[in-house]
């Protein structure tokens, strides 16, 4: 039969469970006890503090994305004085394949980028003729501006700027640029 001590720890249990909404409890019991049963305690843990849930498709947390003005105070000055649009672009990676490394798979080239032997930079360049971009290119990094339109692109994997070839449509306006992989260096 229970005791009277062991009524009012249960009570006591319960009550902690209303006023805490939740809050986690243990019962922690004393070493064992001859005669009768142990006394109990209640101890009441704070319930933690609840992190915002993660969306598992998420690369970053949001404390480690800058803000607006973060983004822009990494920027350097040049980039901040310039009023020009940004043209829109496109990164693509291009591989030199024969027919047996398609259909018999006989050389060790996969569909990955590290395979890749070019690198090709498409940049659209509306209204603009050829003589109106200036293109500058650099083991690491791509530049072509015109008097409306800016772009400086980052590049992914060393390149050889020596090498490169460039040409514009002048009928979509686009500039696409083909510059080899420095794979030594990759």
């Amino acid at each position: 039969m229970a005791g009277f001590g062991d009524l009012s720890a249960l009570s006591d249990l319960l009550q902690a469970g209303d006023e805490a909404n939740n809050e986690y409890t243990t019962v922690a019991q004393h070493a064992a006890h001859f005669g009768g049963p142990a006394p109990t305690t209640v101890v009441a843990k704070q319930p933690k503090k609840s992190e915002p849930q993660k969306d598992s498709g998420e690369i970053w947390d949001v404390d480690e994305v800058p803000d607006e003005e973060g983004i822009k105070l990494q920027q350097p000055q040049d980039a901040v004085k310039d009023t020009r649009a940004v043209c829109k672009h496109e990164i693509y990676y291009k591989q030199s394949v024969d027919s047996s490394d398609v259909y018999l798979g006989l050389s060790d080239i996969t569909p990955g980028s590290t395979d890749c032997t070019h690198i090709v930079v498409k940049a659209h360049f509306p209204s603009h003729a050829l003589k109106d971009i200036e293109l500058d290119v650099t083991k690491n990094v791509l530049t072509a501006d015109s008097d409306k339109f800016r772009l400086k692109v980052y590049l992914p994997q060393p390149v050889d700027p020596d090498e490169g070839s460039a040409k514009f449509d002048s009928k979509t306006f686009v500039l696409t640029v083909t510059l080899p992989v420095l794979e030594k260096e990759w």
